[in-house]
């Protein structure tokens, strides 16, 4: 009977152990933390899309039946002599400004484009709390294959929106960890001048990012991303990605192949959303400044809707949970905008829904 007793109590304290040794591991990616002439790394995993689920207190997000991948490559991040702190990824070099309060994007370079920022893109708000918000605009500069300028141009809104714990294995879990749910809407124009913003050549984009962060980083651990891209405020299709970042010792431990080619990522343009069965219908309707819209679900769904004009700017963004049943409605307030067409952005458990809407 000792001997079950010592035994239980070892296996305890050495699944807390783990815990521990992986929550501290993970921890040491704080950004601002490192040395000038620095470097860390981590291992960036593919792994499947999923729903990211709604936000709010206390959850529970596990993940280990989602750590399967098919492809992974190392983040190294680097600071150099003056501060700027480089994240190496395969194919793009960004360049931010990390202090123990903001993380901030000065710009970014591939094979294909460089972009500087002229309006600084604030990134993160450090320390994360779960609640707080910030919506600011940006604006960056590009040169496209090298003889092509372009501009991007919108609005980044950041919230905490959840706080939990994250469960990575059978009996590995990690508490007190911070999602952040970040929504981009933007412009992209390939021609700089004045008339050129006025006109159909102009390309919106609206980004939405979840992201999980341990205490003490400043780097999430699973990424989840939806990118929806319109030319002259017609959906030309979405893109889905997510990613587990993990140091190469905790991949080797917690990440397993896949091999399989990823066929659920919905990645590529023209969209695939057909693939995904629509558990929302709707109609919409206007009246005066407000959106109403009417909706049955076929199962339970985390929504979230955005409006955003032809420069890509944001201007009203909502989220909420609804359990499967008929006879739903919302509306959107979008009173104290101008006259004129803008974009409704629905995402129904990451499936995107776009209309146009004259207000």
């Amino acid at each position: 009977m000792k001997r079950t007793v010592h035994l239980i109590t070892f296996i305890m304290l050495s699944a807390l152990a783990m815990v521990c040794a992986t929550s501290d591991a993970l921890a040491q990616v704080n950004l601002s933390g490192m040395a000038p002439m620095s470097t860390d790394s981590l291992v960036k995993s593919r792994i499947r899309y999923f729903s990211p689920g709604a936000g709010g207190r206390n959850k529970v997000w596990d993940f280990s039946e989602k750590l399967s991948s098919w492809g992974s490559s190392k983040v190294t991040f680097m600071k150099d002599s003056t501060g700027v702190l480089y994240v190496i990824e395969p194919g793009r070099i960004s360049r931010y400004s990390a202090t123990p309060g903001m993380l901030i994007l000065l710009g970014s370079e591939s094979s294909l484009e460089k972009r500087e920022y002229a309006v600084e893109k604030v990134s993160k708000r450090f320390p994360l709390v779960y609640g707080d918000s910030l919506a600011m605009p940006f604006r960056c500069e590009g040169i496209y294959c090298g003889d092509h300028p372009f501009r991007e141009a919108g609005t980044t809104t950041v919230r905490v929106d959840a706080d939990g714990s994250v469960v990575l294995g059978e009996n590995d879990t990690i508490r007190n960890v911070l999602r952040v749910h970040t929504v981009d809407t933007y412009s992209v124009c390939m021609d700089i001048d004045t008339a050129a913003l006025d006109t159909a050549r102009l390309t919106q984009v609206i980004d939405e990012r979840y992201e999980w962060y341990l205490p003490g980083s400043q780097y999430p651990i699973i990424e989840d991303v939806t990118s929806t891209t319109y030319s002259n405020m017609d959906v030309i299709g979405t893109t889905r990605r997510a990613w587990c970042n993990l140091p190469e010792d905790l991949t080797a431990f917690y990440v397993t192949a896949d091999d399989g080619e990823g066929t659920d990522e919905q990645e590529g343009f023209p969209s695939e959303d057909g693939q995904i069965p629509d558990i929302i219908h709707y109609d919409i309707e206007t009246t005066g400044k407000v959106i109403h819209i009417s909706y049955d679900l076929d199962e339970d769904a985390t929504i979230t809707t955005v409006v955003a004009n032809h420069m890509g700017f944001l201007f009203v963004s909502r989220q909420w949970t609804q359990e499967a049943g008929q006879g739903y409605s919302a509306q959107i307030d979008c009173n104290g905008l101008r006259p004129g067409v803008y974009i409704l952005y629905i995402n129904v458990n990451g499936k995107v829904y776009s209309e146009k809407v004259t207000l």
